[in-house]
């Protein structure tokens, strides 16, 4: 059943400044290997996502941290322009914004990042009242004390929550209902993964969890696995990727959008294709 009404996120996460350069070719050492696009703009996944979400039809409020020059001047005015509270945002006086170097082609992407703003504090700041104004609450990174305790926050006010898992093992904060979004890659890389088995493993997540797990698989589109067993799967469009950055994250802004509407998995996964075919087919764009 869909349910109407604005519905109100809180992100939680990074943002940085990413400079992306398209190439088919990677360097090796000592190698100069000519682009043969480039663009640089505000990104971090949970700031992608949360414009994401405001581009869904949401109301979103970011907690993450920039630095005090003119890197962090952008991606605010950025994330302000895409509709995006950012009442919460810290801006660290003592350190720099965060970056991320993509070198890109349409098979894949080599990322550096380098650490800047404190997004810690910015966690520590958040107060149950911050919350509370909110129906979701979505986090992305590393699974630290200050992140947790948000989380905790969000649970023990009846507030829903989605872990963006990003690689990593996420199960802490994952405990209990809710969305959890990774790719089949990142899947094959959890702890009991079943090898080769992409949704065997999303299944016993979700059923250890007590929560969906969503799947990312490709050009093979996604599935959701729930705790009672059923596995649904969306295909996508056929398309030539241009640059995947943010394409993930779009994607779970569709899907987190579609949940909270009311909308069934296939629908939301729906959602979630169509918003990361719209990244993936141009360099740099945003969610």
């Amino acid at each position: 059943m869909t349910v109407t009404g604005v519905k109100r996120v809180l992100v939680l996460g990074g943002t940085n400044f990413d400079i992306i350069v398209q190439a088919e070719d990677f360097p090796q050492e000592h190698e100069k290997v000519r682009g043969e696009a480039c663009a640089a703009r505000p990104g971090g996944s949970a700031a992608n996502t949360a414009l994401g979400l405001a581009r869904q039809g949401c109301e979103v409020r970011l907690v993450s941290a920039v630095g005090d020059d003119a890197l962090g001047r952008l991606c605010l005015d950025d994330l302000r322009t895409g509709g995006v509270d950012t009442a919460l945002m810290r801006v660290d006086t003592s350190l720099r914004t965060s970056m991320a170097i993509v070198i890109s082609s349409g098979t894949g992407k080599r990322m550096m990042t380098f650490a800047g703003a404190d997004r810690d504090q910015a966690f520590r700041a958040v107060t149950e009242s911050n919350v509370v104004a909110v129906d979701h609450v979505h986090v992305v990174g590393v699974p630290t004390p200050e992140l947790g305790r948000v989380v905790g926050l969000a649970r023990r006010t009846g507030r829903t929550v989605s872990v963006e898992w990003n690689g990593r093992d996420m199960s802490e904060l994952a405990e209990g209902p809710g969305l959890n979004l990774m790719n089949t890659d990142e899947a094959g890389r959890l702890p009991g993964a079943l090898p080769g088995d992409a949704a065997g493993t999303a299944l016993r997540y979700a059923e250890r969890l007590s929560g969906e797990v969503i799947l990312t698989q490709g050009a093979e589109g996604a599935l959701w696995a729930a705790p009672s067993g059923a596995l649904v799967r969306e295909a996508t469009t056929a398309v030539e990727p241009v640059d995947r950055t943010g394409g993930g994250d779009a994607f779970n802004a569709g899907v987190i959008a579609g949940w909270l509407f009311g909308e069934p998995p296939s629908v939301c996964m729906r959602r979630g294709l169509d918003a990361a075919l719209h990244v993936i087919t141009k360099i740099g764009a945003h969610p």
